[in-house]
């Protein structure tokens, strides 16, 4: 995006969040708003006004000297090469939206011939475009893809891929929308490939004979009792599955192009997020990802003796980061709401009679932490009392996987008398903790892992 088109759409976008907040209040604009928005049209003409001067005068240098922009020799034999534009142009609701409409167009075969005509001419050219950048990205990281069969389609059967930008735009906003997403090891397998296996090192133990998936080095003193290496290596299989999104809109929002792209895009990524998020902690393995809570590496630390039900006690915490073995800059403590009473009224003894929370403190920026480490609220966490309700978790061992495209179709028919359409997206994900299974230390006998929940306290 040239820096002419990315005044006009920051400009634009702005224009369009004074009028959303207005819409949201249901009242007009304020003098202050339209005088702001008024500022902000002249500055889109300005932006305009320069990039029509800049392309007039783009225009005649290749007119006078060819598009390498200046006399061309024979020597002049440099590669030219020309920016890859996208064919929905604007902010990123504003992409969507256009593309959206012109979905609809298609799929209610628009009786304007024109109409029809020009939005499956863009659908396709999309289509094209995401096939050729997908095999220039695939031959940039060395990966071979099968040939692309059909095209665009027209009916119940049709289905094509978002626009490279507003396909991984709607997907960033997603999984920015999660305090936890972005914390993993994210990865992106090509549109063909099913499945990827990562080998890793199989070591359940830190002891001797055990590290490194069996690695021994010997000094003096042991050289006449030593034996070979034996290296096991595991695979973790990373295989994205299809997640289906549905959303009914009504006629009057699918008018509005730009309200259509940011609803969506809103109400998406925030879908999205909550349902990778859920699956990150809650997962069962089978036909989606494998969660922390059902990973055979989870490690679930008892509760104490006599400890009531429903409670959090200041030693179930430090039992919990005694068990914890992933890297203490990236734990976090990942809790329900239920539980910030329990939280805020742990303690310690600390003399004769005196009590000090010691280890549990707010930070200047709210932010609860335990030992240092931050704590992140998620509904996805189970209910005071249940394991799952607190954990200790480095996010960074976690692998998340997505094929990078999204597809979506639209259909008129699922609602037609009440004036209503249904979008339907599809992508696919896929989580796996690089653990399968704890370890136990070199000294000691505890096992350690990168996640450690607290046992049912019922």
């Amino acid at each position: 995006m040239n820096p002419y088109q990315k005044r006009m759409d920051e400009a634009f976008q702005k224009m369009a969040e004074i009028r959303k907040t207005a819409e949201k209040e249901k009242r007009s604009l304020t003098a202050e708003e339209m005088e702001q928005r008024a500022l902000l049209k002249a500055e889109i003409e300005a932006a305009k006004r320069e990039w029509d001067d800049f392309k007039a005068e783009e225009e005649l240098r290749g007119e006078l000297y060819g598009q390498g922009g200046g006399a061309m020799t024979i020597e002049d034999n440099a590669k030219i090469e020309i920016p890859d534009q996208p064919i929905y142009r604007g902010s990123p609701a504003t992409m969507l939206g256009m593309q959206l409409m012109d979905i609809r167009s298609i799929y209610r075969h628009s009786p304007d011939p024109a109409e029809y005509r020009d939005a499956k001419s863009r659908l396709e050219k999309v289509c094209k475009r995401c096939e050729e950048l997908a095999e220039v990205n695939a031959k940039k990281k060395g990966e071979t893809r099968a040939a692309a069969t059909g095209g665009f389609t027209v009916g119940v059967e049709g289905g094509q891929f978002l626009q490279g930008e507003t396909a991984s735009e709607l997907m960033t906003h997603g999984f920015n929308n999660s305090a936890i997403l972005p914390k993993t090891s994210k990865r992106t397998l090509s549109a063909n490939t099913q499945f990827l296996e990562i080998d890793g090192i199989d070591e359940t133990s830190r002891k001797a004979g055990s590290r490194g998936g069996g690695v021994r080095i010997y000094t003096n003193k042991e050289l006449g009792e030593f034996t070979a290496s034996k290296i096991k290596f595991n695979k973790v299989k990373i295989q994205p599955e299809k997640l289906t999104g549905l959303y009914v809109m009504s006629g009057e929002m699918t008018r509005n192009v730009t309200f259509l792209g940011q609803e969506m895009r809103s109400l998406f990524g925030e879908e999205y997020a909550f349902k990778w998020q859920d699956m990150l902690f809650n997962g069962s393995g089978a036909g989606e990802g494998l969660g922390v809570k059902n990973s055979p590496a989870f490690i679930q630390v008892p509760k104490e003796t006599g400890q009531k039900a429903k409670t959090i006690l200041s030693k179930n915490l430090s039992k919990m980061w005694a068990r914890y073995s992933g890297r203490k800059e990236d734990a976090i403590w990942v809790v329900n709401r239920d539980t910030n009473v329990e939280l805020d009224e742990l303690s310690i003894p600390a003399g004769t009679g005196a009590l000090e929370p010691r280890f549990i403190s707010y930070g200047s920026d709210g932010i609860l932490r335990i030992k240092g480490a931050p704590v992140v609220e998620i509904e996805q966490a189970e209910t005071l009392g249940t394991v799952g309700d607190i954990m200790l978790v480095d996010c960074s061992q976690i692998i998340t996987a997505d094929k990078g495209d999204i597809m979506e179709a639209s259909s008129i028919h699922v609602e037609f008398v009440y004036d209503q359409e249904m979008f339907r997206f599809i992508h696919y994900f896929d989580c796996q903790p690089r653990w399968l299974a704890p370890i136990i230390p070199f000294k000691g006998s505890d096992s350690v892992s990168f996640a450690v929940g607290l046992a049912t306290r019922a």
